[in-house]
């Protein structure tokens, strides 16, 4: 049921991008980008100290797969998860008001001091939803994991819409991301009713802070790199400034999934293999996965890149031009994302969480210079642009550890059956960037997008069949990936069953 599991996480996820990307297109084009990134502003602001509430999930995750009593482990996880919110949001507060009334820090954008305080509440609320996420994907129930923030975000966003059509702003905006959350919480409840939960077992808790020491270095230069990118862009610019970049990383945004899911998927799969040391099955694992990026997203990837201006006008309008060429960057700077993935869960399912620390530490300081020289006025000033720059860079450099270091652990490799895939997709994009995009650019970006992308899309999947690239097993793969008959009963099995063991054979 692995394809299944992928596929509900994925496509709720996907879901869930799908309404945000059509709302935010909406709300962009009607509200700009001042408050639009104010939003990302304040959002940035509060999350930039998230790292503070995922300090254990990864260690629930791994204990609990590796077969650790599940009653205890969700007690303690509890209580740990419980303090480390507490201090999330004395933290976040304290700095806050340390900036405002000490440092007399001038917050740009339209009220976002407003704005910060309700996204804050809104995060609180959202953090239970966290919390009980780790809970079910430990036990490998992607369902339960996944339906309370696919019914939010048809709420949300459909709030989002009503209020921007009404002519709120940003604070209104944020407003409903905090009553959407607060009315799907009862959901969340709903499901956790069901877990099992026993005693406080310390040690359980010093397992859970051996784990976590290494994680700290991870979850916070994560944290830290996902939000400072834009208080470091609003200090050197504008709110317009991360609108611009926001916009384009939104629309991008569906294709981080991809990795965000084969993340949450292998990561508890490659602990329990790698905890009976079934090394075979995880290089298979990953075979099959590279095998689909490079058939059926990597085509999908160099499209968008190729079309990234009639794409992003089309969406969002001209007023959004200078948001084509970071997104053309950001699409590329996913694929590593995807990529490398499942090579990062080799490490983390190794429980090599030290190693894990170091490598991220390294992206961290290349993440700083890189931003640093990129957007600093007196060297290159390339504003929004360098915070796309910057995630081509640090995720590129993610991927080549991240696979260098499975290869020596585990003898994982690639180049022999990718590198014609690698060579292929340059020569590809290289002619078409050349020749072709300076034939069609010819047509209006509506012709283009709606017509072009989608023949040159099907052309490269046809190329690639006539060629023997796509082989019938592929087909055969992606078929039983999307097939929604066990999908359903995949989901059906695990809302009526209160064990995580796999459905019946057969399903």
């Amino acid at each position: 049921m692995l394809k299944q599991k992928f596929l509900i996480d994925f496509l709720s996820k996907l879901g869930i991008y799908f309404i945000g990307a059509i709302t935010g297109i909406v709300v962009a084009r009607i509200a700009g980008p001042e408050v639009v990134g104010t939003i990302a502003y304040a959002t940035a602001y509060v999350y930039i100290f998230s790292f503070i509430t995922g300090f254990f999930g990864s260690a629930h995750i791994k204990l609990v797969s590796e077969g650790q009593n599940e009653a205890n482990c969700n007690t303690t996880y509890s209580w740990l998860f419980g303090i480390s919110l507490i201090l999330y949001l004395f933290v976040v507060l304290g700095t806050y008001l340390f900036q405002k009334f000490v440092l007399q820090y001038n917050f740009g954008g339209e009220n976002p001091e407003t704005v910060i305080y309700i996204i804050l509440g809104a995060t609180i609320i959202s953090s239970v939803y966290m919390y009980s996420q780790t809970m079910f994907v430990a036990r490998k129930e992607q369902a339960r994991s996944n339906i309370p923030n696919l019914i939010r975000s048809f709420v949300y966003h459909g709030l989002r819409i009503l209020v921007v059509l009404l002519g709120y702003g940003a604070v209104a905006l944020a407003g409903v991301n905090l009553l959407s959350a607060a009315i799907i919480f009862p959901l969340v409840i709903f499901f956790m009713r069901k877990l099992d939960f026993g005693k406080f077992n310390f040690q359980l808790a010093k397992k859970y802070g051996l784990i976590a020491i290494p994680l700290f270095i991870i979850v916070t230069t994560n944290s830290l790199m996902t939000y400072s990118d834009k208080l470091i862009l609003e200090y050197f610019s504008n709110a317009r400034e991360i609108g611009i970049y926001t916009a384009a990383f939104s629309i991008g945004g569906m294709l981080i999934l991809l990795g965000n899911t084969a993340g949450t998927v292998f990561f508890p799969l490659f602990s329990s293999l790698l905890a009976k040391n079934n090394l075979s099955q995880v290089r298979k694992k990953i075979n099959q996965f590279e095998r689909f990026i490079f058939v059926f997203v990597l085509p999908l990837i160099i499209t968008l890149s190729l079309f990234a201006y009639p794409v992003i006008v089309t969406l969002l309008g001209t007023k959004y031009e200078q948001s084509a060429s970071i997104f053309r960057l950001l699409v590329f700077s996913s694929f590593f994302i995807i990529w490398g993935m499942p090579y990062g869960n080799v490490i983390s399912g190794m429980g090599l969480f030290w190693l894990f620390s170091f490598i991220n530490l390294l992206k961290f300081l290349i993440f700083l210079g890189t931003l640093f020289f990129c957007i600093h006025p007196s060297l290159l000033n390339m504003g929004a642009m360098a915070l796309a720059l910057t995630q081509v860079v640090i995720n590129f450099f993610l991927f080549i550890a991240y696979y260098i270091t499975a290869y020596r652990k585990i003898k994982v490799q690639f180049i022999q059956e990718q590198s014609r895939f690698i060579l292929f997709w340059c020569i590809v994009y290289l002619f078409s960037y050349f020749f072709l995009i300076q034939f069609v650019e010819s047509y209006s970006v509506y012709v283009q997008s709606l017509i072009i992308i989608p023949l040159y899309l099907i052309a490269i999947y046809i190329i690639q069949r006539l060629i023997g690239f796509m082989k019938k097993q592929d087909l055969q793969m992606f078929l039983q990936l999307i097939n929604p008959k066990k999908s359903y009963q995949y989901v059906r099995h695990e809302i009526k069953n209160n064990t995580h063991n796999e459905p019946p054979s057969g399903l």
